[in-house]
């Protein structure tokens, strides 16, 4: 038996939290080759020339990831162990941006409508299995590693996957602007899948233990539902932060767009937008994990609510200085979305019982799927109205949340 240290970390939880950065740190690297916000916006774009298109696309990918959730934890939630579940739907994710690589390769930029449907389809496979993996894996992060080492650990992954992601940001602004189209998405589809391999690794080392309680058949659908509406009535406060602070998930497909299509930002600026959007979320995970656990995850939700509620606003003021004044609007939109995930999952984990962790991530996953609709809306808007309009709208949504978040940390203190 391996006898803890003074702070009561063993050598097993010092192996799993390594393993667990490992992860972290190669997971971003595939991330920041592919953001959704940057990159697959500006491919939709190029293939489409419509912002419905890049809305509707950023609403289906949610709910590949988000519907199945639930039906996967009631069936995976009994399991003590989760550990084979999400290996395979890592490599599911694998495959699938290894499969997108090769079919942009073959079918070249001759065919964009058959290339803007096998992306729809490709992206829907990946995003199934980023929504297969979140269930198993907010399980076994909350087994292995401690609760007061939680905001270290999800601040510090991103800390750790700083060099990556910088490093992604750039090699992806060289490929968009030196190698043809599309064949420079094909190779960024083909390294991210590459990446998401070598971040596989760490799972393969870390112990799971088994469930604490013991395994249990099942529950039938109608037994299941009661759990599943006690869950809710513990989560309602915070979805409700999600679904207004939620807003600023809306506009982040379109500043991208906007940048290249009112303000004249040539093919290279994807790029530098990219490596904005990953430094601010690699900068800003150090505060947020310190402030997680120092303060707690609400406060730090509220914070985080906060200084989100400026992004759009910012996004209008300097957009008259022409399109690299958007550099900041991206940085702070990185720091605010990788803010977003580090206090709601180690929210989420603080009021999860330990033995129900599957259903309450599926639960708050699709309690708050309305905010996938997000960026669909938006390119319905702004098929009749302006960007400014979208903007201001978006800010007084996230301002609403950011005072809802300094309420419920207020009221849970007390």
């Amino acid at each position: 038996m391996k006898m803890p240290n003074r702070d009561g970390f063993t050598a097993i939880d010092r192996r799993n939290f390594i393993a667990g950065l490992w992860h972290g740190a190669f997971l971003a690297l595939g991330v920041s080759l592919t953001q959704p916000t940057t990159v697959i916006s500006a491919f939709v774009a190029d293939l489409t020339g419509s912002a419905v298109w890049v809305g509707g696309l950023s609403t289906v990918l949610t709910v590949a990831e988000t519907l199945p959730q639930v039906f996967v934890a009631h069936w995976i939630e009994p399991r003590p162990l989760k550990m084979p579940y999400l290996l395979f739907a890592i490599y599911l994710r694998v495959f699938s941006w290894g499969a997108l690589a090769w079919l942009v390769y073959t079918i070249g930029a001759g065919q964009p409508e058959v290339l803007a449907w096998v992306l729809v389809i490709m992206l829907a496979v990946f995003y199934a299995g980023g929504g297969l993996a979140n269930i198993p894996y907010t399980d076994i992060i909350g087994k292995v590693i401690p609760a007061g080492r939680r905001g270290a650990f999800f601040g510090g992954k991103g800390a750790l996957a700083g060099p990556l992601s910088v490093g992604a940001a750039l090699l992806a602004r060289q490929i968009l602007a030196n190698v043809a189209y599309p064949d420079n998405y094909a190779l960024l589809f083909g390294l991210a899948a590459g990446g998401l391999a070598l971040a596989s690794l760490g799972f393969w080392f870390i112990r799971e233990p088994p469930a604490v309680t013991k395994a249990r058949q099942v529950y039938a659908w109608r037994d299941y539902w009661v759990q599943i509406l006690a869950a809710s009535r513990r989560l309602k406060l915070l979805i409700v932060i999600q679904l207004l602070t939620g807003f600023s998930l809306m506009t982040l497909p379109f500043y991208v767009v906007y940048a290249r299509d009112r303000l004249g930002a040539p093919m290279d600026a994807v790029g530098w937008f990219l490596l904005a959007q990953v430094s601010g979320g690699v900068l800003a995970n150090l505060f947020w994990a310190r402030l997680v656990d120092q303060a707690g995850s609400r406060k730090m939700l509220a914070v985080c609510a906060t200084t989100s509620a400026f992004v759009p606003v910012l996004a209008v003021t300097l957009s008259r200085f022409g399109w690299t004044a958007l550099l900041p609007v991206f940085f702070l939109a990185g720091a605010t979305f990788n803010g977003r995930s580090v206090g709601f999952n180690s929210a989420l984990l603080e009021l999860a019982p330990t033995a129900e962790r599957p259903t309450y991530t599926a639960l708050n996953a699709v309690l708050v799927l309305t905010i996938s609709f997000l960026p669909l809306a938006a390119g319905l808007f702004l098929e009749r109205w302006s960007y400014t309009a979208l903007y201001w709208l978006a800010a007084v949504f996230i301002a609403a949340g950011a005072v809802a978040a300094w309420r419920y940390s207020i009221l849970t203190d007390d």
